[in-house]
C-alpha cells in the first residue's frame, strides 16, 4: 500500500527520526551497566556498537529497497500473507513491550526522584494522554515531536558535561585495554541494546519522501547518537570511580546533582521534567509503529489499535515489581540482539537469493 506524499516526510528529518529512536532513559544509566565487565574499557564498546547499528542500517535499507515497503511488506513478499503476518507480530510486539520499558524505566525514575507517593497509574495514564494525542495527529506530528526532543533537550543536556568535566579525573581511563576479549565482548552486548532503536526504520520506511536520499542522514543520525553516548560514558567514568559506579543506579542523573545555582538549588527536577518531552517522543514512535504494524496485519483502523495498545501499556505499566522489570528487559534485549541483528540480515540474504523483489530502489 503506498503512502500518500502528503503523509510523507523530507529525507532529512530521518536524523531527528533516528536520534529520538536510540535515545530515551537508557542513557541515564547504561553507564553502569556497561562497566560492570569491562569497566573503564567499556567506551570502546560504545564505539563499536556504533559502527555495526551503522551496518545495521545499511542492511536495513537494502531490504527495504527490495520490497518497497516496510517489514509487513517484507515479510509478505517473501513468506507468503499468512506466515508474513505472523512473523510480523513478534516484530510488532517489541515496539509495544519497549514502549511499556521505557514507560516503566521513566516512573521509577520520576518516584525515585520527585514523587515518592504518585501512584504508577497517575503518570502512565498522563504520558500516554500525550502519546495519544500526538499520534492521532499522524506520523508528520509524531515526527515532529522527534525534532522538538532534539532541538530543545539535547542541546541544553550537552551543556550540562561541562560542570562534571571540571572535576573529571582522566586518569581513570588508564590504562586502556586491559580486560579480556570475553568482557569486552559482554560489555558490547550491553552497548548494542543501549543504542538499540533504529529498528524502527523497518516501520516509517514508506513515509520517507525518496528514501534514497534519507540514508546519508540515518547513518549521521546514528553517529551523533554514538558520539553523545561515547561522551556521556567517558564523562562518568572521569568522574566516579569503579566503586561508585557499581552502587549508583543513574550515573548521569546523580552527575546533574553536583549543578548549584543560585535561584535553582535542585537542578535534577529541571533536567527530568525536561526529560518527559524525549520519552514522550520515544513513546509516541514506537507506539506509532506497533499500531501501524496490527493496522496492517489485522486490517483494523489505528485508531482503535493505538487504543488497546494504550490500554495494554497503562495494565503493565502496574506491575511495578523488580522481577517483571526484570524480565522484560531481558526478553527485549534477546530480541533486539538475535531478532534484528542476526535475523534481518539473514532475511535481506534470503530475499535476495530466492526472492526478486522489487528491484526499482
Amino acid at each position: 500500500m503506498k503512502v500518500s506524499i502528503r503523509h510523507q516526510v523530507s529525507p532529512y528529518l530521518v536524523f531527528f527520526i533516528i536520534y529520538n529512536s536510540q535515545v530515551g532513559v537508557g542513557i541515564l544509566s547504561f553507564q553502569r551497566t556497561i562497566a560492570e565487565k569491562a569497566g573503564y574499557d567499556a567506551w570502546i564498546n560504545v564505539l563499536s556498537a556504533g559502527c555495526l547499528v551503522q551496518v545495521f542500517i545499511w542492511v536495513m535499507y537494502k531490504l527495504l529497497e527490495k520490497a518497497n515497503g516496510d517489514i509487513i511488506d517484507v515479510h509478505t513478499a517473501a513468506f507468503g500473507k499468512l506466515l508474513g503476518k505472523f512473523l510480523s507480530f513478534f516484530i510488532i510486539s517489541y515496539y509495544a513491550l519497549a514502549s511499556v520499558s521505557v514507560m516503566l524505566e521513566f516512573i521509577k525514575i520520576i518516584q525515585v526522584w520527585m514523587f515518592p507517593t504518585i501512584p504508577s497509574l497517575v503518570i502512565s495514564a498522563l504520558i500516554l494522554i500525550l502519546v495519544y494525542y500526538c499520534i492521532s495527529g499522524g506520523f508528520r506530528v509524531v515526527v515532529g515531536m522527534s525534532f522538538l526532543s532534539f532541538i530543545f533537550p539535547q542541546i541544553f543536556i550537552l551543556v550540562l558535561y561541562i560542570f562534571p568535566l571540571k572535576i573529571a579525573q582522566f586518569s581513570n581511563l588508564l590504562p586502556i585495554m586491559n580486560h579480556s576479549l570475553k568482557d569486552m565482548l559482554e560489555s558490547l552486548k550491553s552497548s548494542m541494546y543501549t543504542i538499540a532503536g533504529t529498528e524502527a526504520l523497518l516501520m516509517f520506511y514508506p513515509f520517507i519522501r525518496n528514501p534514497d536520499e534519507s540514508k546519508k542522514f540515518a547513518h549521521l543520525g546514528v553517529l551523533f547518537t554514538t558520539l553523545l553516548y561515547t561522551i556521556s560514558s567517558i564523562v562518568s567514568f572521569t568522574f566516579y570511580s569503579e566503586e561508585q559506579l557499581k552502587t549508583t543506579i543513574w550515573p548521569e542523573l546523580s552527575l546533574i546533582k553536583i549543578i548549584k545555582l543560585s535561584y535553582l538549588e535542585r537542578f535534577e527536577y529541571l533536567y527530568i521534567s525536561m526529560y518527559l518531552i524525549i520519552v514522550t517522543a520515544l513513546i509516541s514512535l514506537l507506539l506509532w509503529c506497533s499500531s501501524r504494524g496490527l493496522k496492517k496485519i489485522f486490517n483494523m483502523k489505528q485508531k482503535y489499535a493505538l487504543l488497546t495498545l494504550i490500554l495494554v501499556s497503562i495494565l503493565l505499566c502496574q506491575l511495578t515489581n523488580e522481577q517483571f522489570k526484570e524480565m522484560l528487559d531481558n526478553y527485549i534485549t534477546h530480541m533486539n540482539l538475535y531478532v534484528f541483528y542476526v535475523y534481518i540480515p539473514l532475511l535481506l540474504l534470503y530475499f535476495t537469493l530466492f526472492k526478486r523483489g522489487n528491484q526499482s530502489g
